[in-house]
């Protein structure tokens, strides 16, 4: 769930009216971070904030922050369950697909595979650690460029690692940061920009199975082209982008696992990483056809 942020601050005794969500962390200069807030405040980000606080207050018995999230966003999830249920239960998976909307990607990936396994997580960046109810799911990865990213980012890396290596199951998406569209214009099919080394990384030592997830569509064409312009408008724009998803489909293909005797003729971790991010964009052929 690329290129977010969290405010400073310990969210676990966070109340509702505490929690905030914003990607203005993920700059440095005041009126870049000036910019960002007000064009979130301007968009959906107090809509968004406002469901958030309507769960905290008036939960559902029994029911995850993830399936709340798809309700409240009015999520149409389209998948086939068949394909689902084919992933393992237990022991080492990976699970990777690509990153077209940001936020509804993870929350959607989460919705599925906390159906199969309860012992999943999620690497993403920090902004949902701001949630204190994601605490036991959330590995959060600081994306920003501050001094201290890096020591943050390598331990969470760790945990990851272990966590797969215990038998776990790990959500990731490789890209990092939102899907693009190549065209300045907005007009091509966004794409992920290239997948980082750490996911195969992650797959050759734990041995994992891996579970490619393909997202069908992507952001508006306002955000394509602000992502041309300057990534503080594109930050600027992602609640904006999730508001507008609000009561429409999403539908997702789920690969067929690939054990790991499948990845062994993979002879660097660039070679794997390419062939993982294939697998995955194969789900999503017949779409690229009909753009």
């Amino acid at each position: 769930m690329g290129e977010m942020e969290v405010e400073a601050g310990d969210a676990r005794g966070a109340t509702p009216e505490q929690v905030r969500f914003s990607y203005a962390g993920q700059v440095t200069t005041p009126l870049k971070r000036l910019v960002i807030e007000t064009i979130e405040r301007w968009t959906s980000r107090a809509k968004l904030e406002r469901l958030y606080r309507h769960n905290r207050m008036h939960p559902v018995e029994g029911e995850s922050f993830w399936h709340a999230a798809v309700r409240l966003l009015q999520l149409d999830v389209r998948y086939d369950a068949d394909a689902l249920a084919r992933a393992p239960a237990q022991g080492p998976l990976v699970v990777i697909a690509n990153h077209p909307y940001g936020v509804l990607d993870g929350i959607t990936l989460c919705n599925l595979i906390e159906r199969l396994r309860p012992d999943f997580k999620l690497l993403a960046s920090s902004v949902l650690a701001q949630a204190p109810e994601l605490q036991p799911w959330l590995l959060p990865v600081d994306l920003s460029i501050r001094d201290a990213a890096r020591a943050t980012n390598v331990a969470v890396r760790r945990e990851a690692l272990e966590h797969v290596q215990r038998g776990g199951a790990l959500i990731v998406f490789p890209a990092g940061l939102i899907s693009v569209s190549p065209d300045r214009c907005g007009r091509r099919r966004a794409v992920d920009p290239a997948w980082g080394s750490f996911t195969a990384q992650l797959v050759r030592r734990t041995g994992a199975t891996v579970l490619p997830v393909y997202f069908c569509g992507q952001n508006s064409r306002l955000f394509q082209i602000a992502s041309h312009i300057d990534r503080t408008l594109k930050l600027a724009l992602i609640f904006r982008e999730v508001a507008a998803r609000i009561g429409t489909p999403v539908t997702v293909r789920i690969g067929a696992p690939i054990a790991r005797e499948a990845l062994r003729h993979a002879r660097s971790d660039r070679a794997l990483i390419e062939m993982l991010r294939e697998r995955t964009y194969a789900l999503g052929d017949s779409e690229a056809d009909a753009l």
